[in-house]
């Protein structure tokens, strides 16, 4: 009688996953008996860092020139850049009186303003770098230099890479002897350059 109860015991659990074939392909044991099961499945996991981009901690350009008798001898002066951009880069630069100009009351025949450059290069972390050079009068407000005014998505000195470390980057004033046809009044001379950074698509 117990034989028999086995043997249709068996032909239930045949009937059971004739109905549902699924059942073949899963085995559960119990803690200690068979394979360790394993369910494979798939996670997704996304991320993103946003751009950010600025000088680095004592990064920004900062300074002055005091040169004597610049009219006869002229003067160059770099001043290091670090930025901490993640990604591409603008920079721009501003200039208050497009010139270095003295207060000093003007007398006819004399000039109150000499001219000099400004020359503006970034690199960046890979070793690019983007470069340009203008006149000072041409950072002043409405100024036509290709780096002029404030930096923004499409205004300033575009660099392709990002760039964090300090890696030769720099703003450069300069001016050759003062060739002027009228000769420069007697005083003190200055400018205020402004220069800011901002990330670019």
């Amino acid at each position: 009688m117990k034989r028999i109860l086995c043997v249709l015991g068996l032909a239930m659990l045949v009937v059971l996953c004739a109905i549902q074939p699924a059942c073949a392909q899963v085995t559960a044991y119990a803690v200690g008996q068979g394979a360790v099961n394993s369910v494979e499945v798939g996670v997704e996991v996304r991320a993103s860092v946003r751009s950010r981009c600025g000088f680095a901690t004592g990064g920004a350009p900062t300074g002055s020139v005091d040169q004597a008798d610049f009219d006869q001898s002229g003067f160059t002066k770099d001043f290091a850049i670090q930025l901490n951009c993640t990604g591409a880069a603008r920079v721009a630069v501003s200039s208050v009186n497009g010139g270095m100009a003295t207060q000093a009351a003007a007398a006819t025949g004399y000039g109150v303003k000499a001219p000099y450059q400004v020359a503006l290069k970034v690199v960046a972390d890979n070793g690019t770098s983007s470069t340009a050079s203008c006149d000072a009068a041409t950072l002043a407000t409405g100024g036509s230099c290709s780096f002029a005014g404030t930096a923004g998505s499409a205004t300033g000195l575009r660099l392709a890479g990002a760039s964090t470390k300090a890696n030769g980057s720099y703003l450069r004033v300069s001016a050759p002897s003062y060739a002027g046809t009228a000769p420069l009044v007697a005083g003190r001379y200055a400018d205020t350059l402004s220069i800011t950074v901002s990330v670019s698509p």
